[in-house]
């Protein structure tokens, strides 16, 4: 370490109050699991944690990027009561995916319907990962309408037809980073936390019945591989979900309950660490 390093590192002894923390939300993919997303952030809203950027990975992107567009927790929770895969998906020809997946950019757009469209016009900085399959590189979308972005980011290889963007052809951005506290944090975060739908040792949960919940939890497999960016988040609130199947929708309660506590048990440390009375 060079002296300019050394420096940098020295402790700052503020007269004032010094300037608060810009905090950063990073929100995992995990279909399902998801539901979880709205939990958490329920917990650090009446916390009064603020939050100054977000960045999503597939069901992370969806939760999040609803969240920074300013529907409330009770509107999230009404979406949730509601949610079913017959909203978002229907069966397709086997080309690129065995379910298309365009209603999912509809939905999200009913969802819109009183609320900020586009990037641009949301009310936190937000970021929705996605991989574009041709060129295999991570894709940080931040512009144009959310609803493609987020269709994009929740397209899981095999399962839902790829979303086409300009000359990309995307995917989950999950099989290249599934939980983005690099991007939240380049995004300008100074302190972050990351919410992990796949720890280690719950990807499976059970014995798959068919084809696709074989090719998801196959894939969720590599997607825990890409958790690199976990250690990088200050502090990691983990639901204890494992146990519950990605694309099982009839435990949304439980899902959302979990996710609350999950978070509830870290929030003094995140307050101490953010120096919250």
């Amino acid at each position: 370490m060079d002296k300019f390093e050394r420096a940098r590192k020295l402790p700052i002894a503020w007269e004032g109050k010094p300037p608060r923390q810009r905090v950063g939300l990073a929100l995992g993919g995990g279909a399902a699991r998801g539901i979880a997303h709205v939990g958490v952030l329920e917990a650090l809203e009446e916390a009064h944690i603020p939050i100054d950027y977000i960045a999503g990975t597939s069901a992370g992107a969806v939760v999040g990027g609803l969240y920074a567009a300013g529907l409330s927790i009770a509107e999230l929770r009404q979406m949730v009561s509601k949610l079913n895969w017959h909203e978002v998906a229907t069966i397709g020809v086997p080309k690129l995916g065995l379910f298309n997946f365009d209603k999912a950019a509809q939905w999200i757009e009913e969802l819109l319907e009183n609320h900020p469209r586009t990037f641009e016009e949301l009310s936190i900085p937000f970021v929705a990962v996605a991989a574009d399959i041709i060129e295999g590189e991570l894709v940080a979308i931040n512009s144009g309408k959310l609803s493609t972005a987020l269709r994009a980011s929740c397209s899981i290889p095999g399962i839902f037809n790829p979303t086409r963007m300009g000359k990309r052809l995307l995917v989950d951005g999950g099989i290249l980073n599934n939980l983005p506290v690099s991007v939240v944090q380049q995004l300008g975060a100074d302190y972050s936390i990351a919410v992990d739908l796949l720890p280690p040792g719950t990807v499976g949960g059970k014995e798959p019945n068919n084809v696709m919940e074989l090719s998801t939890i196959a894939l969720y497999m590599l997607m825990r591989s890409t958790h690199n960016d976990g250690p990088k988040a200050d502090r990691v609130i983990i639901p204890a979900i494992g146990h519950v199947n990605f694309f099982d929708l009839g435990h949304k309660d439980e899902l959302l309950n979990a996710g609350r506590a999950a978070a509830q048990k870290l929030i003094p440390m995140i307050r101490q660490d953010l120096g919250i009375d």
